[in-house]
């Protein structure tokens, strides 16, 4: 269930670069990605709830792994050090992800799918849009950058 208990949840398998779990984690550390008012919750949770927004956005925009340019891709697909985690997301959510990556034409390498690496390019936009606005704030902590 989700933080309500009103959306049901499921858990699926993804892998994401170590750059990214370590960038997920920096954002939970420092709050930017923050817990909810009024509760505590496991990282993993935050995680999964971070991951919902992610995926409700590109959901919203309509974007599909055909529409990731080719050099993008293929910088997602070179990383070799995948950490494994799973993320809760709605039955909508999954049905999305399914028709994100249908029709696509690349073939993730051996142990991987085409799930987590539309999860990997959609959080290496997450992480490119967070770099350009901490870039692009003349106020932004100094002691940001530890």
């Amino acid at each position: 269930m989700d933080l309500f208990g009103k959306v049901t949840l499921i858990e699926i398998p993804v892998a994401i670069t170590q750059a990214q779990k370590a960038w997920l984690d920096m954002m939970v550390k420092k709050g930017k990605i923050a817990v909810p008012p009024g509760g505590s919750l496991p990282e993993g949770s935050v995680i999964s709830i971070f991951m919902r927004t992610l995926l409700w956005d590109s959901q919203e925009r309509g974007h599909t792994l055909g529409m990731v340019p080719e050099e993008t891709l293929r910088g997602v697909l070179e990383e070799k050090a995948l950490f494994p985690m799973n993320i809760q997301i709605t039955e909508e959510q999954k049905d999305y992800l399914m028709k994100a990556i249908e029709g696509s034409t690349v073939s993730p390498p051996p142990g991987d799918s085409a799930v987590s690496l539309f999860v990997r390019v959609i959080l290496e936009n997450a992480m490119e849009q967070e770099k350009a606005m901490k870039a692009s704030d003349p106020w932004a902590d100094d002691d940001d950058d530890e």
